[in-house]
C-alpha cells in the first residue's frame, strides 16, 4: 500500500510540475497508458495521479472525448492570487521588525543576480529568473521562521503559476525587478505602509499581463473555451 502511495504521489508531482511548467499546455489531451511509459511505472499510479489533479482543477474530463489539461481559469487565478497577497502582507509586515543586515545583504544579491539574468541570453534565463523570483518572495517567511507556510502556498497555487511561467515566455518579466527593489527598499527603511503598496502593485501585475496572454494565447484559457 506504502508503495503504491509513493508511486501515485510520484506521478502526481511530476504531472503537475509538466503542467505549470506548461510542458502539457492547456487543451493538451491526457493519455495515463502513454504517461506510464514515459515516467517508467504501471498505469495504475498515473491515472490515479490525473484523477487527483482533476480535483484541484488542473485536468477536466470531457464526456465522449477524453482526458485533458485544464484551460487557466481566471478565477481561480484571482482567487489564488488573492490568498497570496493576504498571507504575503502579512509576512513581510512581520519581517520588517526583524530585519536584519544578513536579510538586507540577502534582498541586495538576489537582485543583482535578477539583474544578471535579465540581461543575459543564458539558455537557463527563464528557469532562473523563475526560481529567482520565488527565492526573493521566500525570504521574509524566512525571515519569521515560516518557511513551510512558503510551501504549503506553493502547493496551493496552480493555475497562477501557469500564468507566472507565460509571463516568462512573453518576455513580460522586465518590470519584476523594479518591483522586487521597492519593496526591498521600504522594507530596509522599516516604511511598512510602503512596503505593502509595493507588494500590492506588484502581485497585481498579472491583471495587465492577463490581457496580453490572452491575446497572444486565447485557447490557454477558460474563457476561450
Amino acid at each position: 500500500m506504502a508503495g503504491a502511495l509513493s508511486a501515485r504521489e510520484t506521478a502526481y508531482s511530476a504531472l503537475r510540475s509538466r503542467i505549470l511548467n506548461l510542458d502539457l499546455k492547456p487543451n493538451d489531451s491526457l493519455n495515463d497508458k502513454e504517461l506510464a511509459q514515459q515516467m517508467g511505472m504501471s498505469r495504475t499510479p498515473v491515472h490515479e495521479a490525473i484523477m487527483m489533479l482533476g480535483l484541484v482543477k488542473l485536468v477536466v474530463v470531457r464526456p465522449q472525448s477524453g482526458t485533458y489539461v485544464a484551460p487557466i481559469d481566471t478565477e481561480i487565478v484571482e482567487m489564488e492570487q488573492f490568498s497570496r497577497y493576504t498571507l504575503e502582507k502579512e509576512m513581510v509586515l512581520r519581517a520588517i521588525p526583524v530585519l536584519t543586515r544578513e536579510a538586507v545583504r540577502r534582498y541586495q544579491e538576489n537582485l543583482q543576480i535578477y539583474q544578471f539574468y535579465l540581461d543575459s541570453h543564458d539558455p537557463d534565463r527563464k528557469s532562473r529568473l523563475f526560481e529567482l523570483d520565488n527565492a526573493f518572495h521566500r525570504i521574509a517567511f524566512e525571515l519569521n521562521g515560516m518557511e513551510s507556510h512558503f510551501e504549503w502556498m506553493q502547493g496551493l497555487r496552480h493555475h497562477i503559476e501557469r500564468v507566472r511561467v507565460l509571463s516568462f515566455v512573453m518576455n513580460l518579466d522586465g518590470c519584476l525587478i523594479d518591483e522586487h527593489r521597492a519593496i526591498a527598499e521600504a522594507m530596509a527603511a522599516g516604511d511598512a505602509d510602503a512596503a505593502i503598496r509595493a507588494l500590492k502593485a506588484h502581485l497585481g501585475l498579472y491583471r495587465t499581463h492577463l490581457c496580453k496572454m490572452k491575446d497572444a494565447y486565447p485557447s490557454y484559457f477558460q474563457s476561450a473555451q
